[in-house]
C-alpha cells in the first residue's frame, strides 16, 4: 500500500485516508490527457482545445475540491489550499481562467468551420448558376448557328434571283433606260426583303447576348474558384486540435475545395527555369496539370510544429517578426519586382506574425515515404543534390523550382498520355525573423544569431540563385500538409522535359 502512495503524502497522511476508507487522490496527480494538452493550452498556441479536454479540466476541478474538508490531514491541507488550483505551465492562471479561454477559442473554432461551411456552400450556389449560364450559353450558341444557316441560305436565294432578274433585262434589245432602271429597282427589292433583315437583326441580338451570357459563366467561374481558394487556404492555415489527429501519418485525398485551393497555388507558382543544356537559354513556363492532392495528417508533427511556435512566440517577446522583403528576378533580360504577400502564401491564424507560410518541397518517393515517417531532417540535407546553404530542409515558394529535384530515383509516365509524372510536398514553415544570405555557404549548421531561417536572395537582389530558396535548420519549424501529384502536359517544354 505504501508503494502505491504518490509521494506527496507521508504516511501518517496515507494511515488517516486508510481509517477513513478514502481513496488515494490519484487527481492530485495530473492526468496524462492533461499533461499532454499543456504543450496546447490557449496561451502557447493560438489554437483551440477539444470539448474532451474541458471536460477533462472540470473534472479535475471537482476531484482536487474534496481534499479541502479532510478532517486531520492539516499537511495535506497545506500542501493543496482551499483555493483555485493553479496551473503550474500555464503561467499562473487558474482554472477557471484556463477553462473561460478554452470556451473562447472553442467558439472561434465553431466561428471558423462555420465560416468554411458558408464558403462551401456559396461555391457550391455559384457552380450551379455557372452551370446555368454555360447551358445557356450552349444553347444560344446552337440557335446562332441555326439563324446563321438560314441567313446564308436566305441570301443565296435571293442573290440567285437577282442574277436571273438582271439577265432577264439583259436579253431585251429594244430597252430603253427607264425600263433597266425599273429592272434595277425591282431587282433591288427582291433583294433586300423584309424576313432577312429581320433574320440578320434577330442573329446580331443573339450573337450580343450569347457574349453577354459568356462573359457572365466565366465572371461567375472566377467568382466560385475565388470562394474555393479562399476556403480551402482557411481550412489549410487552421491548425487543428491534436485530438482529431492520428498517432501515425495518415494520408486522405483532399477535399473539393483544399483541393481548388492547392492546384490554383501550384499553378501560380510556375514559372520559367534556365536550360539544362544551355544554361544561357530560358525554358517556357511549365504546363502541367495537376492529377490527386493528399492531406498529410500527423499528431506528432502538429505537436512539434505548435511547440516550436510558442517558442518562437516568447523569443519574439509576442511582438510581430519583420515582413519579408520584396522579391525580385531576373527573367532572361527583363526584371520583375513583386511583393512578398503577393508570391509567397502566408499563414495568418493568429493575431502575431511570425512569417508562416506555405511552401514546395521536391525530394525522390523514397525520400518522401521517409518525411511522411518522421519528418524532415536537416541531417540528411544535400544527400546527391548539394547543400548550397548548409545542413537543413531546401524549399521554395516557386513549385516549378522542386520539378528537377522531385523523382530522381526514376520518373514515372503515364499509361495514357506518356507524360510525365511527379510529386511534391506542401508544407507550412515557420521563417521566423529569416537572414537574408547573398553568397554559399554549405558550412552552415544553424542561421546566423537572433535569426530562426535563412533566404537565399536571387541574383536580381545580389544573391546567387536564379528563385529564391529557404533554408530551415530545425525539424519542428517545418509541417507537412499535402502531396501534390501532377502530370506534365504533351506541349510542355520545362527544364525536366527538355532535359
Amino acid at each position: 500500500f505504501f508503494k502505491q502512495a504518490p509521494p506527496l503524502y507521508s504516511r501518517t497522511q496515507v494511515r488517516a485516508m486508510a481509517v477513513n476508507q478514502m481513496p488515494t487522490p490519484s487527481a492530485l496527480k495530473w492526468p496524462d490527457a492533461v499533461q499532454e494538452s499543456w504543450l496546447l493550452c490557449p496561451k502557447r498556441t493560438h489554437t483551440w482545445p477539444s470539448s474532451d479536454c474541458e471536460n477533462e479540466f472540470a473534472e479535475f476541478g471537482q476531484a482536487t475540491q474534496w481534499t479541502g474538508d479532510c478532517s486531520g490531514v492539516d499537511e495535506c491541507k497545506q500542501e493543496i489550499p482551499e483555493e483555485t488550483a493553479m496551473c503550474d505551465k500555464g503561467g499562473g492562471k487558474s482554472m477557471e481562467e484556463l477553462m473561460e479561454e478554452n470556451a473562447k477559442f472553442k467558439q472561434l473554432s465553431d466561428t471558423q468551420q462555420q465560416l468554411i461551411a458558408t464558403l462551401q456552400a456559396q461555391l457550391r450556389a455559384q457552380e450551379v448558376g455557372t452551370e446555368s449560364l454555360r447551358q445557356l450559353a450552349a444553347w444560344q450558341e446552337k440557335a446562332m448557328i441555326s439563324m446563321r444557316d438560314q441567313v446564308q441560305a436566305q441570301s443565296s436565294s435571293e442573290d440567285e434571283k437577282r442574277w436571273q432578274s438582271a439577265s432577264n433585262g439583259d436579253v431585251e434589245e429594244d430597252g430603253c433606260d427607264r425600263k433597266k432602271t425599273v429592272h434595277t429597282v425591282h431587282a433591288g427589292k427582291i433583294g433586300t426583303p423584309k424576313s432577312l433583315d429581320k433574320l440578320k437583326s434577330k442573329l446580331a441580338k443573339m450573337s450580343t447576348e450569347t457574349t453577354l451570357y459568356r462573359e457572365q459563366a466565366d465572371a461567375h467561374a472566377m467568382t466560385a474558384l475565388a470562394t474555393a481558394v479562399r476556403a480551402g487556404w482557411k481550412a489549410a492555415c487552421v491548425l487543428p486540435h491534436d485530438s482529431t489527429l492520428p498517432s501515425q501519418t495518415s494520408v486522405s485525398p483532399a477535399d473539393r475545395t483544399e483541393f481548388s485551393f492547392v492546384e490554383w497555388l501550384f499553378t501560380r507558382s510556375l514559372v520559367r527555369h534556365r536550360q539544362a543544356k544551355d544554361p544561357s537559354l530560358w525554358c517556357p513556363v511549365p504546363r502541367v496539370k495537376v492529377l490527386q492532392v493528399e492531406k498529410i495528417e500527423n499528431r506528432t508533427f502538429l505537436k512539434r510544429y505548435v511547440q516550436r511556435r510558442e517558442e518562437l512566440f516568447e523569443e519574439t517577446a509576442g511582438h510581430s517578426c519583420d515582413p519579408l522583403r520584396d522579391i525580385k528576378t531576373w527573367i532572361g533580360k527583363s526584371m520583375t519586382v513583386r511583393r512578398s504577400i503577393e508570391e509567397v502564401c502566408r499563414c495568418s491564424d493568429s493575431g502575431v506574425n511570425l512569417n508562416e507560410v506555405l511552401l514546395f518541397h521536391g525530394s525522390t518517393h523514397g525520400k518522401i515515404n521517409g518525411i511522411l515517417n518522421s519528418g524532415f531532417d536537416p541531417r540528411y540535407a544535400g544527400l546527391g543534390t548539394g547543400a548550397m546553404f548548409g545542413q537543413g530542409s531546401y524549399f521554395a515558394h516557386n513549385a516549378s523550382k522542386c520539378f528537377r529535384y522531385a523523382g530522381d530515383d526514376g520518373f514515372r509516365t503515364s499509361a495514357e498520355t506518356g507524360g510525365l509524372r511527379q510529386c511534391v510536398l506542401l508544407v507550412r514553415a515557420l521563417l521566423g525573423n529569416p537572414h537574408y544570405q547573398e553568397h554559399m555557404c554549405p558550412d552552415r549548421r544553424m542561421p546566423p544569431a537572433n535569426t530562426h531561417s535563412v533566404v537565399a536572395l536571387t541574383k536580381a537582389e545580389g544573391g546567387c540563385v536564379d528563385h529564391r530558396e529557404y533554408v530551415l535548420y530545425e525539424k519542428a519549424a517545418i509541417l507537412p500538409l499535402y502531396i501534390i501529384e501532377f502530370e506534365h502536359l504533351p506541349e510542355c517544354e520545362c527544364l525536366v522535359c527538355c532535359a
